[in-house]
């Protein structure tokens, strides 16, 4: 009779050490889809804001939100102020960039996405690296620095390229699109529009910087290239 008892307790022991066995394999292999399929959602996002469906992008890495972004208890100083972060309001972004040039330009697009909600949170126009331009001869493809100067664009025909990238990342636009200001910037060659949400508070004890509220700005280049903010998301908790 304890030889029936121990060989079932035996059984048991391997039955319990199989599935335990099969349960930790199975987790990295679900944390590496999460992890994938988060990538997917950024991808994707990207590519619908830029109405490029086959676009093809590198992650780079986890980084904090560009251009500066940060939300947290601010305290005045006698030199000026310091921002201390707190835990609920700690932003991160995914970075990626794309492959290829600008128009035959040394320069490529740089995307953040949020972390948490997969928004393109910014899009800015980064210079390649010289080992990057020498990767590109390597591969045959010659590119030429920027000259500092911009072919001149009307307002309406950069109006129209804003508002079809706006139409695609903003889901009221329609409703908030007057609220939109109009600037001109570097002499003529660039045309600017900027919404701002002062009615929005942070918690009392909070302050934002560069601003304490939603902000989503976009540059329309003479070239027609463009450089996006949009911080809606980040104020989200």
């Amino acid at each position: 009779m304890k030889i029936k008892i121990i060989i079932a307790l035996f059984i048991l022991v391997a039955v319990g050490a199989f599935v335990l066995q099969k349960q930790g394999t199975k987790t990295p292999l679900l944390t590496t889809n999460k992890v994938v399929d988060s990538k997917s959602e950024d991808v994707a996002a990207i590519r619908a804001f830029m109405a490029e469906p086959n676009l093809q992008l590198a992650f780079v890495n986890t980084s904090l939100p560009q251009p500066y972004f940060m939300v947290g208890k601010v305290t005045k100083q006698a030199n000026g102020e310091n921002i201390e972060k707190v835990d609920d309001w700690v932003r991160q972004v995914n970075v990626y960039d794309q492959k290829g040039v600008l128009n035959g330009q040394c320069a490529t697009y740089e995307y953040h996405v949020d972390t948490k909600s997969h928004t393109v949170t910014a899009v800015a126009i980064r210079g390649l690296r010289p080992d990057e331009i020498n990767a590109l001869k390597n591969d045959g493809i010659t590119c030429v620095s920027d000259s500092g100067k911009l072919p001149k664009i009307t307002k309406a025909e950069a109006e129209a390229i804003a508002k079809d990238y706006l139409k695609r990342a903003v889901p009221d636009f329609d409703k908030i699109w007057s609220q939109f200001t109009y600037s001109l910037q570097s002499n003529g060659e660039s045309h600017q529009w900027l919404w701002e949400d002062k009615d929005y508070k942070l918690p009392e004890g909070l302050g934002g910087r560069p601003h304490s509220y939603p902000t989503i700005r976009i540059t329309v280049d003479g070239n027609k290239q463009i450089q996006y903010w949009n911080t809606v998301p980040l104020f989200k908790n």
